[in-house]
């Protein structure tokens, strides 16, 4: 059903129903949604039941405590502190590293911003981390994380350097603690500061 909506979503761009935009709003929304139900339809395809699934995702009670919770505020500080450092160097250069994110996202409706700072990061972890890392690996599984993030367009590709530094961490955290709530925590996290960040412009 979400793929066919696919066509519709093309439909309504080419006959000038919404905006070219609006359209690619819509368009991530339904990749990032694919995501998850890709993840969930593969694992039930595999015999695996919803309690299974949680578990293998890393999503079960057992992996939510404070601990793990203070792991990935951990991580997003980590990103903030390099994202701060970066800005601080390129003062210091005189070389202005822009990512544009806010030409990208500047005049977007308030339900997208929603969907960045919550909604997307889920699916985007279930699918890298908690799906990817265990059968392809964290290093393959960043770089696809980092391709996905290239259309932006920023300074030396440095959405993409970090999208892939942030996959390369947060796959190493599920690796080890099975856990994906870390990883959810700090990509929120950081998507938010993004979002705040365009919102202050």
């Amino acid at each position: 059903m979400l793929l066919a909506s696919i066509p519709i979503l093309f439909f309504y761009l080419q006959s000038g129903a919404i905006g070219q935009d609006l359209a690619g709003y819509l368009f991530d929304a339904q990749l990032s949604f694919f995501f998850s139900l890709f993840v969930l339809a593969f694992l039930a395809r595999k015999g695996k039941g919803p309690g299974e699934i949680v578990s293998d995702l890393g999503l079960s009670r057992d992996k939510i405590s404070i601990k793990l919770l203070g792991v990935g505020i951990l991580l997003f500080a980590i990103f903030l502190l390099l994202d701060l450092m970066a800005g601080l160097l390129g003062s210091i250069t005189g070389v202005q590293i822009n990512t544009n994110v806010d030409k990208i996202f500047g005049s977007a409706p308030l339900w997208v911003y929603i969907f960045i700072s919550f909604i997307g990061p889920i699916n985007e972890e279930i699918l890298f981390r908690a799906f990817l890392v265990p059968r392809i690996g964290i290093i393959i599984s960043a770089l696809v994380f980092g391709i996905l993030h290239a259309g932006y367009g920023s300074t030396f590709g440095v959405d993409m350097i970090a999208a892939f530094g942030f996959a390369l961490v947060a796959g190493y955290v599920f690796k080890k603690t099975k856990s994906l709530y870390p990883s959810i925590l700090a990509h929120m996290l950081v998507n938010l500061i993004a979002v705040l960040a365009i919102l202050a412009i």
